[in-house]
């Protein structure tokens, strides 16, 4: 004997995952999201004035010595010799030999350049957390979303097997087994609620938004995000990663460094000018001027000369600093090697975790979720023809949202493996 249909067609409905709708405001894309992110981390700007720094002393490095002018004079005055006077001024110029200058730029370049990667390396990893987060709110939201919908149908189902007991067409035990079912998804419900504002305030604490601001609404990605292969982010990886910049960057500086070190083991020179001016008088020695007059005998001396001055220093007083250098550029060479070996394959299995869990996401879409539904209204048509309990029903039921989980859970971990790929091969994709 066929039953009156007391279940209402959405117990049965199709849960598909989809974005919950979002709250109210423009939307904006991930990039705009890290960059305003970005521009206010004190990190983040700690890391420019790094940068700046950096660049300040690179312009500091570039000055050639100053050079100084010497002025002296003498008198013999206050010892007697009134006649006796001597004025001398020097000009005096260092010399840097050896290639000091331009060696001290390249080290001061470098270290721009390890500043700048330092900055990127670490604006990366921000963007990868920005990302994950957000995808932490979306599963959240969804999974609520997802729950409410159970909620509301059993809510409906609830109030017809009710009135059904009333009038004696249903047995109290169907009412009892949707009340059950209520309160379990009531629960689920409390407790997708307590994890969505946490992720919530986990997204506001990375990107900077205080806990009364409203969160931004990111847009779908566009573009070419899934459309490389894995020898294209391999290639991207070797080119971008921040990592490997910095560790070519050392390596750089290193061999800077040595050069430096060894050109510092040669003497600067120093030239100098000087002009003199004497002016010296013979005591009770005097002579006839033009009309016959003694005076006093004085002569007058005016000197320009010319001087170089080499400190004497040998290789041996700068040894310790070339040793340092030389080990500090090997180990530069020795990690940048390493990087160059180890990322290849950090990209690929990023990169398999990624093709996996699409696969997985796509298995679950297509031979999962929809079989699910076929059966879900067999068992719902069979228990209205007779042949079913309630109870049957109830745990298709279960099992279809167990399925709309699993296959929100697998959208979730495809997008999360694709930020990781990003990271891994240097940033959000364009």
């Amino acid at each position: 004997m066929k039953r009156n249909c007391v279940l209402p067609l959405c117990l049965g409905a199709v849960f598909v995952c989809v974005p919950a709708k979002p709250q109210g405001g423009a939307q904006t894309t991930l990039e705009d999201l890290v960059r305003a992110s970005l521009d206010k981390n004190r990190e983040v700007l700690a890391l420019r004035q790094s940068v700046a720094q950096a660049r300040g002393l690179a312009r500091q490095a570039a000055m050639h010595p100053a050079p100084s002018i010497e002025a002296e004079g003498l008198s013999g005055r206050p010892l007697g010799s009134p006649g006796d006077q001597e004025f001398s001024a020097a000009f005096v110029q260092p010399v840097e030999a050896f290639g000091k200058r331009k060696n001290r730029v390249r080290v001061a370049d470098s270290a721009i350049a390890l500043a700048q990667a330092e900055l990127d390396e670490r604006s990366t990893q921000i963007a990868y957390e920005i990302e994950t987060a957000y995808l932490s709110v979306i599963y959240e939201r969804e999974r609520s979303a997802v729950l409410d919908r159970v909620s509301d149908s059993l809510k409906e189902s609830l109030r017809l097997t009710q009135a059904r007991v009333r009038e004696g067409d249903a047995a109290p035990l169907e009412a009892q087994l949707l009340v059950v079912e209520q309160s379990r998804t009531d629960a689920q419900r409390a407790d997708a609620a307590g994890r969505l504002a946490s992720a919530e305030l986990d997204l506001r604490r990375i990107v900077g938004l205080k806990a009364s601001d409203a969160l931004p609404v990111i847009g779908p990605a566009t573009g070419g995000r899934v459309g490389l292969s894995l020898e294209q982010f391999t290639s991207r990886a070797l080119e971008k990663r921040a990592d490997l910049r910095a560790a070519r960057v050392l390596e750089q500086q290193g061999e800077a460094e040595s050069a430096l070190a060894k050109s510092e083991a040669h003497p600067d020179v120093t030239v100098s000018a000087r002009y003199t001016h004497l002016q010296e008088s013979f005591e009770n020695k005097y002579g006839l001027t033009s009309s016959g007059a003694l005076t006093p005998i004085r002569d007058q001396f005016n000197t320009l000369s010319l001087g170089v001055s080499v400190p004497l220093v040998t290789k041996r007083r700068n040894q310790g600093a070339i040793e340092a250098a030389e080990s500090g550029a090997a180990s530069a060479r020795l990690r940048r090697e390493h990087l160059e070996s180890t990322i290849p394959l950090e990209v690929q299995s990023g990169y398999e975790r990624w093709t996996a869990a699409e696969k997985t996401r796509d298995l679950l879409r297509d031979g999962v979720i929809g079989q699910s539904n076929k059966n879900l209204a067999v068992v719902r048509e069979a228990y209205q023809l007779g042949q079913l309990r309630l109870i049957d029903v109830l745990n298709e039921q279960r099992r279809l949202t167990d399925s709309e989980f699993t296959y929100l859970d697998a959208r979730v971990q495809a997008a999360r493996a694709l930020a990781d790929l990003e990271r891994l091969s240097g940033g959000l994709l364009p």
